[in-house]
This record gives C-alpha cells, structure tokens and sequence, in this order.
C-alpha cells in the first residue's frame, strides 16, 4: 500500500470536522489511518522473514516464551505467522492424546490391557478419542495385516494385542504358532507363554520346511474332526483350542520357503470355520499378493510412510491425509485412529507348558537319544501327518541297505545295531569297493556304512535299495548326495538323516553293545 493512498481519507475527516464542528471524525480517520499503516508494516516484516520449514524441529515451551528449534517466537500469539499457530495446535494435540493413552494404559497394565468386551477372541487396541478400541478378532478379522516402516512400533503393537488377547481368553483356549523373521528378539518372550507350541525364526532354516508342512497338516487334522463330528464350523465344538498364527514380517516369511505362502493362502481362506487366525506385520504391502492380502481384512496401519500403502489399505483416504493419531485401525466398513502404549507384560508366564505334548511334534521333533528295542533301526518323522513312523529292520528283510555319513555322524552305532538284529546279512563298514562287490556276489543282505567323501561307482550305488544319508562333511557334499541345500546342518545329532526324503532318528546301540563296541575297538588297537 502505497502512503499517499491515505490522504485522501485523512484530509475527508479533517474537512468534515470544520464543516461540523465534530473533531470525532478527524480522530476517527486519523485512528483507520494509524491501523492500516501498522498493518502493512507486520505483513511487510513477515514477508522479509525466511519461510523455513519448522515442522520437524522441537518446541520449547516455558513461562517466558516459546520457542521452535532455535528461533525464539514472539510472546504474543497474535505476531505468530499461520504455521506456527497449526504445529503448536498439533503438538498440543498429541501431548493430550498421549496423556490419555497414559492414563488408560496404567489403568490397564494390571489387567495386561484386557478387554472387557464380550467376544471370542477380544482384545483391547489402545484408546481412540478418549475411548477404549475394542475389537474382536473372530468376528472383526478374522485375520489381521500391521502395516509399519522400520522402528514404528508394529512389532510392539502386535505384542500389545496378542498380550491382550491371552489376558481376555480362558487359558487353554488358544494355542500360539510364533513366526519371527527378525531373529527371535521380537516374539522370543511370547515363545515362553504356556499356550505357544513354537517359535520359527529366520535364522532356522533347517526347520522351515518341516514347520510349514507341520502347520498345513494341522489345517487337516482340524478339517477332519469337523468332518467326524458333523459340524462345520469350530464354534460347535467346545473343546478344540483356536490356533493364533502370528507373522513377524510377512513379506520376508513368503519369500523364505516354497511352502509359505500356499499354507498362509489356505490359513486365510479356510481359517475361520477351523479355528486357525492370522496375525501378521510387513514394513510394507509389496511382496504380499493380493489373494492373500483381500482375507487380511482386519488392518493397521502404524506411522505408514508410503502414502500408496495407505491408499490400498483404504481406497477412500487421499495420500498423506492427516490423521492427528499414531495409527489407523481399519475393519469391516470401520475406520478408527488410534494411539496405544508398549506392552510392559504377558499373562501366565509363570506356569507350566499347556501342551507338552504338541510342543514335542510342533517344535522338539524327533528326540535325538534313542535306545533300540530288538528289530528297531530307527524312527522316522513325516511332518505332514503329524507322527513318528517306526522303522524296523524287518521292513528291509533280503534288501541292500546303504548309510553315508561323515565322522561321528553315527554310522559306527548304526553298523553295530545292524550286526545285533540281522545276524545273517553281511555287515561291512567302510568297505573298499572291492568287498563290496564280493559282498553282493555272495548272494546274501548287504547292510553298508560309507564316509561321505567316498565315490562309490554308480553301478554299485543301484544295488542297494535302501539309502540313509547322515550328516555330510559339507555343504558340497550334502547337495551331491541329492539333498536339498536349505537342509543342511552341520550341528545335526549322531544318527540323525534323511530316509525316502523324511528325516530320521537311528537308535543306539543299548548299553552292553555299546560296551562290546568298545571290547572290539581296544581288540584292534591290540592287535
């Protein structure tokens, strides 16, 4: 505005008082005039000011003033410039959420944060404008996706709803299928609650495709007892626990195994009529299908960076919407912003396992010390049947049977349990090719024990079979022998292997053999 535009105005009021008398319209003009002039000074000292983006920098609040990072504001808010006024409205916003969040989590840390509304698998949230968010996964879900980038709490919200669902349901109710791909640390302290039967981590790659045809065959197992009982539907039965499969970084599990994502596929789509739930994270929704992805129905999503995640979680919010909350629960045609604490505690820890027999099949597997009865050569798990199948040494009467293995994998208890049960089969250890061939033309059973770096010529190799693969020397050697590279496991117990691609336990020896093993050992050195 430019200075003379006022005179006008000005020499009005002064003209209209002389022609009056009344001096009020003189003051009056000069007032308006005063006004505007201190007006376009503040605009024009505001312009001059940088535009600096303030909105990640601390706010300091004090009696003598106010600061944001290291530019001290004005003490009167009326000479605050907009985006001042909205990141001190959005500050003050979040310190009263938070307070209330506080609030609700100390009246709830005793309970472990359970919920009080009725359901089947209730579990409380966190508080959403003042009030407890309450869902139930069975009725809400019944399989829920946490969406959060690296360090947003996805991990610690999960251990949230999980605590909570453990504190709102009857102990024995749920059983727990722990899958952490973040090295164990996340889920490592829901490992030791009563109800969980496993924990697979990342770092088991040996036992990821066993946990996988393990927990297809439970979906099985539980199709079949409906199927006994004549019902449909898991709610018809009272005593059959839910499962509650919980995923830590999903994308990474899918990509881990073969197996992955068709058992999580038939989770997802069969789950609910047998009592099977998913839970799960992902940093983001990329590398999660969308057939998987459309039965997650229940999701969160917590401190989401990536505006597109955010569309495809809820088509109907536009890309970086404010929501004034530290996370967006979605379910059904719902939507909730929401903000909740850190799980401090887990219920029951203190008792016992639940199922201790589960946990064996589930998690323990075959048991690396065992004593043969007569007739026994060892024991064989087939996951996706969930049994331990007897092997004797009468299922291979008149057949060659060959076992590869390096040192002290247990092939010299294997010889000597094989020598006390088949007393008319030749019994070689670590034969030279030449014996062996003699062996063969005797006409008789052959049972064989062989070092893995051993090259046996293949001609030989067809004679026999039967073939058990112990331990190997080393990865080379493993993949030669026809096993598959995700199995190997250079800290496998003696007598563990692979029999008809099953993995196998072989007895050992019992006591006074084993004494004899040494009587005929110390006979050789003697000698």
């Amino acid at each position: 505005m430019r200075w003379f535009a006022l005179i006008p105005g000005l020499l009005l009021g002064v003209l209209m008082a002389l022609v009056t008398g009344m001096w009020q319209f003189a003051l009056f003009t000069f007032v308006s005039v005063l006004s505007a002039a201190l007006t376009t000074a503040l605009i024009r000292k505001k312009k001059r000011e940088p535009d600096l983006d303030y909105s990640d920098q601390p706010l300091w609040v004090s009696s003598s003033g106010v600061a944001i990072g290291d530019r001290v504001l004005p003490k009167s808010g009326w000479f605050f410039k907009e985006r001042y006024s909205d990141i001190f409205f959005e500050y003050f916003t979040k310190l009263s959420s938070e307070r209330e969040v506080l609030l609700r989590t100390q009246e709830l840390e005793d309970t472990h944060y359970r919920s009080l509304r009725p359901g089947l698998l209730p579990f409380w949230v966190g508080v959403s404008e003042g009030n407890n968010l309450e869902l139930d996964l069975v009725r809400d879900g019944p399989h829920g996706l946490i969406i959060g980038s690296t360090g947003s709490g996805k991990s610690e919200f999960l251990k949230l709803i999980t605590s909570s669902l453990l504190a709102g349901v009857e102990l024995g109710r749920i059983q727990l299928a722990l899958i952490d791909f973040k090295g164990g640390a996340a889920l490592r302290t829901l490992a030791q609650h009563p109800a969980a039967l496993t924990l697979v981590t990342d770092l088991d790659e040996h036992k990821h495709e066993r946990f996988w045809l393990y927990l297809g065959a439970e979906l099985k197992r539980r199709e079949r007892i409906l199927a006994s009982k004549g019902v449909s539907d898991i709610a018809a039965l009272e005593d059959m626990p839910r499962l509650l499969v919980i995923a830590d970084e999903l994308a990474a599990i899918i990509s881990s195994n073969n197996l992955a994502l068709p058992t999580l596929d038939s989770i997802a789509a069969r789950g609910r009529s047998l009592g099977v739930h998913l839970l799960a994270t992902s940093q983001s929704l990329t590398g999660i299908p969308r057939a998987l992805l459309t039965n997650l129905s229940m999701r969160f999503a917590i401190g989401v960076s990536d505006p597109g995640d955010l569309i495809s979680l809820l088509p109907g919010m536009r890309g970086g919407a404010p929501t004034n909350t530290r996370a967006l629960a979605i379910w059904g045609s719902s939507t909730a912003g929401f903000d909740f604490p850190i799980s401090k505690s887990i219920p029951h820890l203190e008792r016992g396992p639940l199922f201790p027999e589960l946990v064996a099949g589930w998690s323990v597997g075959l048991k690396t010390d065992i004593v043969g009865s007569h007739d026994q050569l060892g024991i064989v798990d087939v996951p996706a049947q969930h049994i331990f199948e007897v092997v004797n040494f009468a299922d291979i009467k008149g057949s060659a049977l060959l076992v590869v293995g390096a040192q002290q994998s247990g092939k010299s208890n294997f010889i000597e349990v094989a020598r006390t049960n088949l007393p008319g089969a030749v019994v070689l250890d670590c034969p030279k090719a030449e014996e062996l061939e003699t062996a063969f033309n005797l006409g008789r059973q052959v049972i064989c024990a062989l070092p893995s770096n051993f090259l046996l010529p293949l001609a030989l190799q067809r004679r026999f079979e039967h073939l058990i693969y112990l331990r190997q020397g080393n990865l080379d050697q493993h993949i030669a022998a026809g096993l598959p590279k995700s199995a190997w496991n250079e800290k496998l117990p003696p007598g563990r292997g692979w029999y008809r691609n099953q993995s196998i336990q072989l007895v050992r020896p019992e006591p006074y053999q084993v004494q004899q093993m040494a009587n005929h050992e110390l006979q050789q050195l003697v000698r």
